[in-house]
């Protein structure tokens, strides 16, 4: 019942957008009728995962955003880069609503990409996680013009063995000038029993296939994250953009035999140029 409950919410949400979701895009409904831009970027990434051997790896990621009318359409990051203000928007196909003057709601559809060992000598074997199609719901308010709260729900809508997911979280916004803001946050994840032991669990017939030990958990905390970002306005048209995440996983999942890191991070810096 709940799987099918989120196909019908989201699906019309969906069908109301005409549009299919991308993984680490999003549209989104908002803006003045005259509004009209776009932004094109790159950044330079330093990453790790919890899960697998956790090697750091340094990848090159573009970003884009365009508006057009109340349409907006974004990867990554872009969307705050693209438009002034604190706001922030669903990932994936999305729609927001004003229920107050300090709440918001919002709906969103995004492709989950999964996991895959192959590359992976030392757990090489266990079986893939499939990519999934996940909706979202979320809520959230601001507090004053710096701070912001949000959280959200998201749910496997192909029944893949995603499970539920919720995650909240703090945000501190500090304009150092007109140009340039520092954002920092804390946040937290949760997961359902499926969920977690899915992406950290090793079932019986895995453990017997790989000659490792089987490992059950049930629902639970996932991780704690801590963040800072940067953003300033070199120009009306040019944006230096970048920041560090930190994330440290919790209780049953950090037991997980599928964990090489405790604790990883995220550190980026990218240049994006935006029409107006």
């Amino acid at each position: 019942m709940t799987t099918i409950f989120w196909r019908q919410g989201l699906g019309m949400v969906a069908a109301c957008l005409g549009l299919q979701a991308h993984a680490e895009g999003q549209l989104a409904i908002g803006g003045a009728a005259g509004d009209a831009g776009y932004l094109v970027g790159a950044s330079v990434v330093s990453a790790n995962g919890h899960i697998g051997s956790g090697v750091t790896r340094y990848d090159i990621k573009p970003l884009w955003a365009f508006q057009l009318g109340p349409f907006r359409v974004s990867r990554s990051r872009a969307n705050s880069l693209l438009r002034a203000g604190r706001e922030q928007l669903e990932t994936g196909v999305s729609t927001e609503f004003d229920l107050f003057s300090n709440w918001r709601l919002g709906a969103s559809l995004r492709l989950d990409n999964g996991r895959s060992f192959d590359g992976d000598p030392e757990f090489q074997g266990l079986p893939d996680v499939r990519t999934t199609l996940r909706g979202r719901v979320s809520t959230g308010r601001s507090f004053g013009e710096r701070w912001n709260w949000s959280v959200s729900l998201d749910h496997d809508l192909l029944d893949r063995g995603g499970g539920a997911r919720l995650n909240t979280g703090v945000n501190y916004r500090y304009p150092v000038s007109r140009r340039t803001n520092l954002d920092f946050s804390v946040g937290g994840g949760w997961g359902d029993a499926r969920y977690l032991r899915t992406l950290y669990g090793i079932t019986p017939e895995a453990a017997q296939a790989t000659g490792r030990e089987p490992y059950r958990l049930g629902s639970g905390w996932e991780n704690l994250r801590l963040g800072a970002h940067f953003e300033t306005a070199l120009s009306t048209h040019w944006v230096v953009f970048g920041g560090l995440d930190v994330s440290r996983v919790l209780g049953s999942t950090a037991r997980s035999p599928l964990v090489g890191r405790l604790v990883t991070h995220g550190l980026g810096l990218g240049v994006a140029y935006r029409s107006k």
